[in-house]
């Protein structure tokens, strides 16, 4: 069965086709029947297929200890989906009462209305403090109006969208299922600024520039440049190479928790060292 999802209007045309808007009301009680192309607000809700759901909950490494927020949740089916079969905490935000009454039903028949809760609500006012995982159909304006909002919350936090994209925020995954895209981008820490890198024997000065996860980097050691190359964010997980005194490459991976990192270098022909860093 298809899932049903919100598209804003002013959005890209999609490959399923709309009802005409004509024919729908404005806005519907609780008791009135959903129907595809129902109108609310600057949107309407339109048809996705259910492999898109279960392939963007595996792209964003949903588990049991997650927390999805579905924004524009239609008729439940990604937090029911999330709460079923990948044991996750699922609220689904939803503006009209129908379909918000329906989600809520349909939770409870499928035997997760305990783990998937939905709240009428614009998608706007939703708080997302609390969620790991974001889930989004929604046009390229609503994007953009959510991205600062999104770029905001908990380093690590998954956003997956099926379809639309966050630009000028470049995508950390991109997947193509049956011929629709899904894209997923991994909230970033803020790592911007001068570190000093303890690693036995090969102290280091690493200086970081950063757009949102894209980042460079330049490195000294007493008082000399040391190439640093290769350096990737992807939420709180740092990545890049640095050259010991004798010219060997060293690979630095490692967390990042606020003004600190740390973690573990190696590389070949070299030994294994931990590291820490302290932002100064």
């Amino acid at each position: 069965m298809p899932m049903h999802r919100r598209i804003f209007l002013g959005a890209t045309v999609l490959a399923a086709p709309l009802i005409s808007l004509r024919s729908v009301a404005q806005s519907a009680s609780a008791d009135t029947p959903p129907q595809i192309g129902q109108i609310s607000k600057d949107s309407v809700w339109v048809p996705t297929p259910d492999r898109m759901i279960r392939r963007m909950m595996q792209m964003a490494d949903v588990t049991r200890d997650d927390l999805v927020i579905d924004l524009g949740s239609g008729d439940g089916r990604i937090p029911i989906h999330a709460a079923r079969h990948f044991g996750a905490r699922a609220i689904g935000v939803e503006l009209e009462p129908n379909l918000v009454r329906l989600s809520i039903d349909k939770a409870r028949a499928e035997g997760v209305g305990e783990r998937a809760r939905f709240l009428q609500q614009d998608l706007f006012q939703a708080d997302l403090s609390q969620a790991t995982v974001i889930a989004l159909y929604i046009s390229p304006g609503v994007m953009t109006r959510l991205r600062p909002i999104l770029q905001a919350l908990k380093p690590g936090t998954r956003v997956v969208s099926h379809h639309f994209t966050l630009e000028p925020w470049e995508p950390d995954e991109t997947m193509r299922v049956e011929n629709r895209m899904a894209y997923l981008w991994v909230v970033p820490a803020d790592v911007r600024g001068e570190w000093a890198v303890s690693v036995a024997g090969q102290d280091l000065t690493v200086r970081i520039g950063q757009n949102v996860q894209m980042l460079t980097t330049t490195g000294e050691r007493a008082g000399r440049a040391v190439n640093v190359i290769g350096a990737r964010l992807r939420g709180t997980e740092i990545r890049f190479t640095a050259f010991d005194h004798d010219g060997h490459s060293r690979q630095f991976e490692g967390q990042v928790d606020g003004t600190r990192m740390r973690g573990t270098s190696g590389g070949e022909g070299i030994a294994p060292l931990a590291w820490s860093a302290v932002r100064r």
